[in-house]
């Protein structure tokens, strides 16, 4: 229905913007609503009498929160700390307790171990002391700088890769390449930033870990986009409708959510990456090589899922598809024989001419000249149409369908121009429609002839410039006079 279709796009955006809200905000309240502790790593230095009482009593107060890790001494203690083995540790010696923290790791855990242990100190009569041994810097005076990095990455790295998408659709190389080449450029500016503002320094480790973080991000994004635009939302509930509870947020609450958004934590990019360079910044690196490997993993995957698509939607020659209510047959259409007088002649040299073809007033000079000549002597003569697409659609994918509509008219426009030309002059065709750029598609065309019929060199025929009149050739007959092996013949 005609209602139907004029209110489909903006109730389909309605729609989607909608749920979009509905998942986001209950996966995020329902993570950080009211934090509590999940096997948070701490070290305990003690008696195994003490040891034994320390446990039994957090298990009382906070069922499953904690899970200890013995340790021989205080020294021992705080290397697990900042070996990333724990987040804490309490040591009991005499009738002092003492607790090693690290508000570097994070406010989160840091705030929760000086809750529970001053409440079972208290509770025992001990008198606690708490001390940070691994404190943030002073540019850095919450240790928050590492995960607003990556967030900050985080949306131009969506929108580069649903942007490659697009602009880089008719390009075989360029889709993987750009994305890893702004991947770069991400990762050394935003380091650069950082260091600057927050004094973080590493810069070489922080800009790889963004430059990886910003790849993977982008890559998987576009290989999602160039399957089907709509297929971005996937990307953004992974990447930012999970991801972002699963991190732990600036807090590093990771280990504070429900099992459903806890599990996803080693795995989601965001989290990863902030807990990478907040490892590197303040605790030399430890507990960041698995984190890389996902990272490299997740970059792979989209790089090569990108690669493999593009490849794929290269292949064989993509056929004219038809609206028409007398559609044009899209391979071969034969016209009547050649007028009297102007026959073949047997003994002419064969001409085989490929045409490139988009009904402008150049390229219908160009057709008429080609189909004249092969009408003349004999010949075959090959149109190519080349679908040329910068973009298939807006980024939320909801006019995906109207603009392959129009593409698919133009195309039988171009086709049914063709198909008149060559019946005019009488002469057989074969007719194709590519999806790439001009010279790509009138390149490919040729080179499939020189191929099939071997010791035969076809001719390239192309019309001048139609979008300027002060260009004489024109880009597209330019490139080809540059990179084709074959004559090229351009009618002005």
């Amino acid at each position: 229905m005609r209602w139907a279709a004029q209110y489909r796009a903006p109730a389909g955006f309605i729609v989607a913007s909608a749920t979009f809200v509905a998942i986001f905000v209950a996966v995020t309240l329902s993570a950080f609503h009211k934090p509590a502790p999940h096997d948070l790593p701490v070290g305990i230095t003690a008696s195994a009498v003490v040891t034994h009482q320390v446990e039994r009593a957090l298990d009382s107060a906070v069922p499953g929160g904690f899970r200890f890790r013995s340790y021989p001494s205080q020294a021992g203690a705080a290397a697990g700390i900042a070996q990333r083995e724990v987040d804490g540790a309490l040591v009991a010696s005499g009738v002092n307790l003492r607790l090693l923290v690290t508000q570097a790791g994070g406010t989160g855990p840091e705030q929760a171990l000086s809750a529970t242990f001053t409440a079972v100190a208290a509770r025992s009569g001990h008198h606690l002391v708490i001390a940070d041994v691994v404190p943030p810097r002073a540019s850095d005076s919450q240790a928050l700088s590492s995960w607003f990095i990556v967030l900050s990455v985080l949306i131009p790295s969506l929108a580069a890769g649903s942007a490659s998408a697009l602009a880089f659709r008719a390009r075989r190389a360029w889709p993987a390449g750009g994305l890893v080449a702004a991947a770069v450029v991400i990762g050394a500016v935003a380091a650069a930033i950082a260091d600057g503002i927050a004094g973080l320094g590493h810069y070489a480790a922080i800009a790889g870990i963004v430059a990886l973080f910003s790849l993977a991000v982008a890559s998987c994004t576009a290989a999602l986009a160039r399957i089907w635009p709509p297929l971005t939302a996937l990307a953004v509930l992974a990447f930012i409708v999970f991801g972002i509870p699963a991190s732990g947020g600036p807090a590093n609450l990771a280990s504070f959510t429900p099992g459903f958004v806890r599990v996803l934590s080693p795995v989601l990019p965001l989290g990863i990456a902030a807990s990478s360079i907040r490892n590197t910044v303040y605790f030399g690196g430890h507990d960041t090589g698995l984190a890389l490997w996902t990272l490299a993993a997740w970059a792979l995957a989209g790089v090569t899922a990108l690669i493999l698509i593009t490849a794929r939607r290269r292949r064989g020659p993509v056929l004219a598809e038809t609206a028409l209510t007398e559609p044009v047959p899209p391979v071969v259409l034969a016209g009547p024989a050649p007028a009297a007088g102007r026959r073949h002649s047997s003994a002419g040299q064969p001409v085989n001419l490929v045409v490139g073809f988009d009904d402008s007033e150049p390229a219908r000079r160009a057709l008429v000249w080609g189909a004249d000549l092969v009408r003349a002597r004999p010949g075959a003569l090959h149109v190519v149409y080349a679908d040329h697409v910068l973009v298939d659609s807006d980024l939320s994918g909801f006019a995906h369908e109207e603009m392959e509509e129009s593409r698919d008219k133009k195309a039988a426009s171009v086709a049914q121009a063709a198909a008149g030309i060559a019946a005019a002059a009488g002469v057989p065709y074969t007719f194709e429609r590519r999806q790439e750029s001009p010279a790509e598609a009138i390149l490919h065309e040729a080179g499939s002839y020189a191929a099939a019929e071997a010791g035969s060199t076809p001719i390239i025929v192309t019309g001048r410039s139609h979008h300027a009149a002060h260009q004489v050739i024109g880009s597209v007959p330019v490139r080809l006079l540059h990179t084709s092996p074959y004559p090229v013949l351009t009618i002005s």
